[in-house]
């Protein structure tokens, strides 16, 4: 167990101690734990690798295992640990996107579900709930922007840090305010380090549509130095990325079959450019609407959900002295422009038209999205099927489900070949 994952378990047992101290009245863990535990394997085809040019093709087999335990304490106060090992099963144990190296502690949370239960001199804090440790990082809206992905093989993308949440007006308005680390340097001072800051406000009480308001803060130190060593230039110090917009979704049933859901987003601030070895203004801009309509089954075929889109993120424009493109903090999730995941959400117009049905007890996805650029050459297309097939017992005798998808990505830009990509995925909960 490394420093980090020793200082961590410290610092959310002392947390857990002050609380217990806090409570009025002695708490114990109510006689029970709780377990779980699930495995899964997926087998990755990719001609050439990753649509790099000049690559030849290759396949990776993974498979990751994760453990869960959870108990309460008292029914306000709840705790959790989990642990995973990440591994190929085909050679490519060096490569950290794959593998982690050793089992590793993906979760140590504990969870309050009224901060003025826990001591009468916090009834000013009625409503409000506090997790803190570390867990997956948050989700929210399209999953676009604000994501905790799973396709990872080492899983969703972790933080340290706290949540608080509260309800107000019955529900109607729903804050959630989240401080996460992402790196810390044990030897830097106060605010040292790469950290996220973000609220999140969804409304649910407005007459046409559900909304929902963000702000998220990204403060890049640690990652600035790593990028800048690796392109042999010396630290250039911290940055502060803003990330801010909002979501909003027609109400279900307003219209018969029919949603339709937009978002926006603007990023501010300051960005480091290796290349220009500098940190330079940001400003940036992402959009996506996205329409849905929910056929209805015939005789003849099967339902079938239609959605048609457009996701627009700016690139930097050729000579410009700023930072233009457009980055989602937590990354891309998988499949936003493809299941090759050959296009990150940055520098991209992806016109996107898919259908879902279901033939033969099996979820059939199909889609297909043309991937222009906004700045320089445009990406290709890319038409993808994923199917989807859930455990049951006359399918493969009830051992497991089994999702399998294929990807044709054509390219028009001269960074990436035309690529084929094929994977295979199964699992197991216990």
């Amino acid at each position: 167990m490394g420093p980090m994952i020793r200082n961590l378990v410290t610092i959310v047992a002392a947390s857990v101690l002050a609380l217990l101290t806090l409570c009025g009245e002695p708490v114990q863990a109510d006689d029970h734990l709780e377990f779980e535990a699930d495995l899964r394997l997926r087998w990755e085809y990719s001609s050439p690798w990753d649509g790099a040019v000049g690559t030849a093709s290759d396949t990776v087999t993974m498979m990751r295992t994760r453990i869960a335990m959870a108990t309460a304490f008292s029914d306000n106060l709840d705790f959790s640990i989990g642990i995973t090992d990440a591994r190929s099963l085909s050679g490519q144990n060096s490569d950290p996107r794959i593998a982690t190296g050793d089992l590793s502690v993906r979760e140590v949370y504990l969870q309050v579900a009224d901060l003025s239960a826990v001591s009468e001199h916090l009834e000013f804090l009625s409503g409000w709930s506090l997790g803190l440790g570390r867990s997956a990082v948050p989700t929210y809206d399209s999953g676009r922007i604000i994501h905790s992905a799973d396709w990872s093989n080492l899983g969703p993308a972790i933080a340290d840090g706290y949540h608080l949440n509260n309800d107000f007006l019955d529900g109607a308005l729903d804050l959630n305010v989240h401080f996460l680390t992402l790196a810390k340097d044990p030897t830097g001072g106060a605010g040292s380090g790469d950290h996220f800051y973000g609220a999140h406000l969804a409304v649910d009480s407005l007459p046409v549509v559900d909304g929902s308001f963000f702000y998220w803060k990204y403060t890049a130190d640690l990652a600035n130095q790593a990028e800048a060593v690796a392109g042999g230039n010396p630290d250039p110090g911290s940055s502060g990325e803003d990330t801010y917009g909002y979501c909003f979704s027609l109400k279900e049933g307003l219209i018969s079959r029919v949603g339709i859901d937009v978002e926006y987003a603007l990023q501010d601030g300051s960005r480091y450019d290796v290349g220009d070895d500098a940190i330079e203004k940001l400003d940036s801009l992402y959009y996506s609407i996205e329409a849905t309509y929910d056929q209805p089954a015939t005789d003849d075929f099967g339902a079938l959900n239609w959605r048609a889109g457009r996701i627009l993120a700016t690139g930097t424009s050729a000579g410009a002295t700023r930072q233009e493109a457009f980055r989602s903090p937590f990354g891309s999730p998988h499949g936003t422009h493809g299941i090759a995941d050959l296009v990150a959400n940055s520098n991209i117009e992806d016109t996107y038209i898919g259908a879902t049905t279901e033939l033969m007890e099996t979820e059939v996805d199909i889609s297909l999205h043309m991937l222009a650029a906004d700045q320089g050459e445009d990406w290709g297309q890319e038409l993808d099927i994923v199917l989807r097939r859930q455990q049951q017992p006359d399918f493969l005798g009830g051992l497991m489900p089994l999702e399998v998808g294929l990807g044709k990505f054509s390219s028009d830009h001269s960074t990436l070949d035309s690529t084929t990509f094929f994977y295979v995925q199964s699992g197991w909960d216990f």
